[in-house]
């Protein structure tokens, strides 16, 4: 759907102008003279374009109220869609908007990107739909790609809690009346969640093959607090260490700290498995053999781990499940009904070559 969505008649080049518009003209008729547009609709209702183009195509996903007032506004304009621009809307096929955040913050509550986008678009593939993504890199660049979506009829539904998205998404996308579906209850509580969650299963493990000095290497506070208590309840030992950033560097200045140090812990555990595989390549150059002399775990699931020497202990979500479970809320919404919420998937250990019980002094040195 082009720019000014569905006009009647013929349109003028302001900004509510598209199919039919003159573009040799060079302003503007006068109020009152110029043709009533979909844009005149739009505010006339307190609403987006594209929630007046989905009234009149008949598509589902609008409250009633807000059918009503749409309605309403175009009865009380004299505005009716013409009949070519319809005509193109219909030939549209069925399309998806996701944005993604690539600055960091606010992060969805997974970490294999490229499996979730896997899941979701082939599902959504299958049932003939589009999946229409845009890469933003700010919260005023979300916003604007979400304006975007809903003032150019872009896609039919959009998909938020996920990849990224500020807490605020939902409101502003209400108040467009772009239809959307929530992939998590809260995208950021569910991010923090999701770190503790995995924080705990390290632990678990670890302390399983009888480490007792455990050291946690994280930028974010999420899984301190989770590991200390988990730990706790295991009986075992943390050393906690913040890094001052999440580079690969400060992993590995942290890990030479702790392996020198006149206690080192026998496992090192790594928010990420980027910073883990530092840390397997510092303790390596230092002499330290893994895992017989350190074990070491990334609390994500990076590709990375399967090609490192040891492979890389992590821990992994099945976010392809998770995207094509999101694309049937998406389908559902589309046809009108309540969709829901996309349950998170649990996490799972995935056990490969860098984890091993302690060396056997240590071992011994636990034995009551």
């Amino acid at each position: 759907m082009g720019r000014g969505g569905l006009n009647g008649g013929a349109a003028g080049p302001g900004p509510g102008s598209g199919l039919g518009s003159d573009p040799a003209a060079g302003s503007s008729p006068p109020p009152g003279e110029r043709p009533v547009t979909i844009a005149d609709v739009a505010a006339r209702a307190r609403v987006s374009k594209s929630a007046v183009s989905f009234v009149f195509n008949g598509r589902r996903g609008l409250s009633a109220d807000t059918q009503a007032r749409i309605v309403r506004a175009a009865e009380d304009l004299g505005w009716t869609p013409n009949a070519r621009a319809r005509a193109l809307a219909r030939r549209r096929p069925r399309s998806v908007g996701l944005v993604i955040r690539l600055d960091g913050e606010d992060a969805g509550p997974w970490t294999d990107v490229v499996g979730f986008l896997e899941g979701l678009g082939g599902a959504l593939a299958s049932g003939g739909t589009a999946l229409v993504v845009r890469a933003v890199s700010s919260a005023v660049d979300e916003e604007e790609a979400y304006a975007v979506f809903a003032d150019e009829s872009q896609v039919d539904v959009v998909l938020v809690g996920a990849l990224g998205t500020g807490e605020g998404v939902p409101a502003v996308l209400t108040r467009s009346g772009l239809p959307f579906v929530v992939a998590a209850p809260a995208p950021a509580a569910a991010a923090v969640a999701d770190r503790e969650e995995r924080a705990r299963l390290a632990v678990r493990h670890l302390a399983a093959l009888g480490h007792g000095r455990i050291a946690l290497v994280a930028g974010e506070r999420a899984p301190f607090d989770a590991f200390a208590e988990e730990a706790r309840l295991l009986g075992v030992e943390i050393v906690p260490r913040p890094l001052p950033d999440s580079s690969p560097v400060a992993a590995e200045e942290v890990t030479a700290a702790l392996v020198a140090g006149t206690s080192p812990p026998t496992a090192i555990v790594y928010e990420t498995a980027l910073l883990a595989v530092a840390g397997l390549r510092t303790a390596v150059a230092l002499g330290l053999s893994v895992p017989a002399r350190l074990s070491v775990v990334g609390l994500d699931n990076d590709p990375v781990a399967a090609s490192t020497t040891p492979t890389l202990t992590t821990v992994k979500r099945d976010e392809a499940a998770w995207g094509r479970d999101c694309a049937r809320l998406l389908f559902a919404s589309i046809d009108g009904d309540r969709p829901g919420i996309a349950a998170l998937p649990r996490a799972e250990l995935v056990v490969r070559g860098s984890t091993s019980p302690p060396p056997s002094p240590l071992r011994h040195e636990r034995t009551p």
